[in-house]
């Protein structure tokens, strides 16, 4: 696997698959995911950052033009592997409430907080 400095993250806004991104991917015998050909003046290569030989090591995907009906599909798809959650407080709840009254946490296994008080102050502020 890659070292996580030799590691980056390419942005595409519209895709649609490897083949209209100009991406060629081949699976190699010892389990990798790599970019076997980048296609001349396709986004792949206009990005300057995808190269050929790179390896695959995760991808991120963005929900905002996703119906809840795909979104809540993927999810489904997604069985023992490393995930994390991109979350926004809805509602008047209290961004650690939860319903078990349980405190919440992070993706990474801890919530860390100093709780500060001002005088007249009428409940602490939470640094995370």
């Amino acid at each position: 696997m890659a070292d996580e400095e030799d590691t980056r993250e390419v942005l595409f806004q519209d895709w649609e698959g490897p083949d209209k991104t100009g991406l060629t991917i081949e699976h190699t015998s010892g389990g990798e995911l790599l970019v076997k050909e980048v296609k001349g003046e396709s986004p792949a290569a206009r990005s300057g950052k995808v190269y050929e030989g790179d390896q695959i090591v995760g991808a991120t995907i963005y929900f905002e033009n996703m119906s809840s009906e795909e979104t809540a599909e993927l999810l489904k798809t997604l069985n023992k592997h490393k995930v994390g959650l991109k979350l926004q407080n809805k509602g008047d709840k209290s961004p650690c409430y939860s319903p078990l009254s349980t405190p919440c946490r992070s993706p990474m296994g801890t919530l860390t907080w100093e709780g500060k008080t001002q005088f007249g102050a009428s409940s602490p502020e939470i640094i995370l």
